[in-house]
């Protein structure tokens, strides 16, 4: 499947209601001219299912840009992620303490990482505004990492706004063993899944 046509057919512009530079810079990757205008919407939740969670999460987003914005000329992306680990949801560490736990509770082990989207397209003469949204699901394993490296991982501040402490992209990417699922999907955004959407037939 050919993401970068698929992206450039269907959204060869879109407004990203996320401030990730990871997001933008892989959806610029595509082809795609990327408008930022974040939402800074709270990320909260008390749902236990992490699909339904980080989809919940790109929701609200949307649901936070629609309202400050309810007339987008553009599409419109929002996502979230998180990682899940031995029953746990990890967001972003709010301290180096907590950056600290989160690696060494994914030292070693396998934990998955899951990116939600919600994805809105203003009417036209095809028919009226709509909205997807959906979820995906890669599973990533750690090395065993000593302390020292881990020590030095967190001194270089790239946990810093990072869910489960830890961008694949960054610095931590050292510290993976194995990937199994789409890349893109740790990076932030499920290109796979999208991309299977908006090339499907009744799509949007």
């Amino acid at each position: 499947m050919d993401y970068r046509e698929i992206f450039v057919s269907n959204l060869p512009e879109l407004v990203l209601a996320s401030q990730s530079p990871a997001r933008r810079s892989l959806l610029e990757s595509l082809g795609c001219i990327v408008h930022v205008k974040p939402t800074y919407s709270d990320e909260f939740h008390t749902g236990s299912s992490p699909l339904l969670v980080v989809q919940e999460l790109a929701e609200r987003k949307m649901s936070a840009y629609l309202t400050m914005h309810p007339h987008p000329e553009l599409p419109v992306l929002t996502a979230d992620t998180i990682v899940s680990c031995e029953g746990k949801l990890l967001g972003k560490p709010t301290t180096e303490r907590d950056a600290e736990m989160q690696i060494q509770l994914l030292n070693g082990r396998t934990h998955s990482v899951l990116s939600g989207f919600a994805l809105y397209r203003p009417g036209d003469h095809h028919g009226p505004p709509a909205m997807i949204s959906g979820a995906d699901e890669t599973f990533i394993t750690f090395h065993r990492i000593d302390e020292s490296d881990i020590a030095s991982y967190l001194a270089g501040g790239d946990w810093v706004g990072a869910a489960g402490s830890y961008r694949i992209q960054g610095d931590a990417k050292v510290f993976i063993k194995n990937i199994s699922g789409d890349y893109s999907t740790v990076v932030g955004l499920p290109i796979q899944a999208i991309s299977a959407i908006l090339s499907s037939p009744v799509s949007l």
